[in-house]
């Protein structure tokens, strides 16, 4: 087969990069190892019960995704998720206390003693680093706002996130733009003041961060991408071996079923994990490979839980909760995907989704699933200040030992010295994923459309205009 571009991964951003690259009239072929795309993102519907195997909604008004949902004709599918239920929770001391929303949130809240509160607001005071040296999220809010607040807060909000070590997580590579407030403002609190009085509406109120997702789900978005990419997917194929066509481009290798195919390309999408492209573009590119080799990934499980609403009488009206590490439980925290959007759950029952495992809990993603249901049962009942352990109707186990990669510190430089480098020594390839610039679902999307845009620059004939 000969192709002019081939996409290896359907996730999210190997089908962004596809679609564009189609649309734009180029031959593009998309080669995806199981059955189906997609790749994080996926749903399970059983009983009237709607479950998502990665994200469940999309936070922030998400320029990428939301364009891409408006390209492909799914505008009139986005839905908003129900304000009355954005409430975010943590499990802290015995109970579950509201995270504070504002400032004024953060004086009246239980969560933190009153040195830790005073120590927060002398955040303005603090000078900014003066370091090239970049700092840990732990070490970065810890010099900023205080320890105390460092282990609660700001520890949940990073395993909400990476599922992963402040400690090791850098803060410009993981959360540049808290960084990027301090270089600007000198000041978080400052900073965000600032940002408050810019989104001001006529009436003075800020209003609300958005959190929306689409009416049959965040996979009917991908779906309807394979869907109109058709028979340019093929499934079952995996990519095995890149290497230097004799009459210039690229030879590739696919792996099937019914035996191996080789490829000619001009040019090549690697929309995969970091050590799978390592290994890919380690013949061409060996300091390449060593430098994805350095990408870190974190484990994790989804429980996906359907219940009858008596089974969890103290569930408050929220978006979910977290735990912190300093509480000693093993639950990451808990999502209520039924109360954001009610059609995610018969009348009178819930969904709710459980997390467990991250950097910090590796061996969690070996447990069977009978013990993945029992701990978690246990402490959802401890957290809810349940007696009684709540049965659910229907209980199912998602397991992505390879799903979040790490922005540890030096994240971001690897991956400049990584692009450099490819552009140097194998400038056919372009890399595409949620371990280069941003973990989200709306940074894939981006990414992958940057990605065909600079494929389309490059290919023989091609026109200056984009396609996004």
């Amino acid at each position: 087969m000969t192709a002019k571009v081939v996409v290896a991964g359907a996730g999210i951003s190997g089908l962004s990069a596809a679609w564009d690259l189609l649309r734009a009239g180029a031959d593009v072929h998309v080669l995806e190892p199981i059955d189906r795309a997609g790749g994080v993102i996926g749903s399970w519907k059983v009983g009237g019960y709607h479950f998502e195997n990665g994200p469940n909604a999309i936070q922030g008004r998400a320029p990428a995704i939301r364009t891409l949902c408006l390209d492909v004709g799914m505008g009139d599918q986005i839905i908003d998720a129900d304000e009355e239920f954005r409430e975010r929770y943590l499990y802290y001391k015995g109970g579950l206390r509201a995270l504070p929303r504002t400032l004024g949130g953060f004086m009246r809240s239980r969560l933190f003693t009153r040195p830790q509160k005073l120590r927060a607001l002398l955040e303005p005071c603090v000078r900014k680093s003066g370091s090239d040296h970049e700092e840990t999220v732990a070490e970065f809010f810890g010099r900023r706002v205080g320890r105390g607040v460092t282990m609660s807060w700001v520890d949940v909000v990073v395993s909400g996130v990476f599922a992963g070590n402040p400690n090791r997580l850098g803060i410009r590579s993981a959360f540049p733009e808290l960084a990027q407030m301090e270089r600007e403002h000198g000041s978080i609190l400052k900073a965000m003041r600032s940002r408050a009085t810019d989104r001001l509406r006529d009436d003075g109120s800020t209003g609300t961060s958005p959190l929306w997702s689409l009416q049959g789900g965040m996979s009917s978005l991908t779906d309807r991408l394979a869907e109109q990419l058709g028979d340019r997917i093929h499934y079952g194929r995996k990519l095995a071996k890149v290497s230097r066509s004799a009459n210039g481009g690229l030879r590739l290798v696919a792996e099937g079923p019914d035996g191996t195919e080789e490829i000619d390309a001009h040019r090549l999408i690697l929309a995969v994990g970091a050590p799978t492209a390592g290994i890919l573009v380690g013949p061409l590119a060996p300091d390449v490979a060593d430098l994805l080799f350095e990408v870190e990934y974190s484990p994790l499980v989804v429980a996906q839980a359907g219940f009858d609403k008596g089974a969890v009488p103290g569930l408050p009206a929220g978006f979910g909760y977290l735990i912190p590490r300093c509480m000693r439980m093993r639950t990451l925290g808990w999502t209520f995907a039924s109360q954001l959007f009610p059609q995610r759950a018969p009348e009178g029952k819930v969904s709710l989704s459980g997390f467990v495992g991250g950097n910090l809990d590796p061996h969690a993603i070996e447990l069977a699933e009978e013990l993945i249901e029992h701990l978690l049962m246990g402490e959802l009942a401890l957290a809810l200040g349940q007696r009684k352990l709540p049965h659910p109707e229907v209980f199912r186990v998602v397991r992505w030992p390879d799903r979040l990669p790490q922005y540890n510190v030096g994240h971001l430089r690897r991956m400049d010295a990584v692009r450099r480098l490819l552009e140097m020594e194998v400038p056919e390839v372009v890399l595409a994923g949620n371990w280069i610039n941003g973990i989200s679902v709306d940074a894939c999307v981006s990414r992958g459309r940057e990605a065909a845009q600079e494929v389309l620059d490059a290919l023989p004939g091609s026109s200056p205009e984009s396609v996004a």
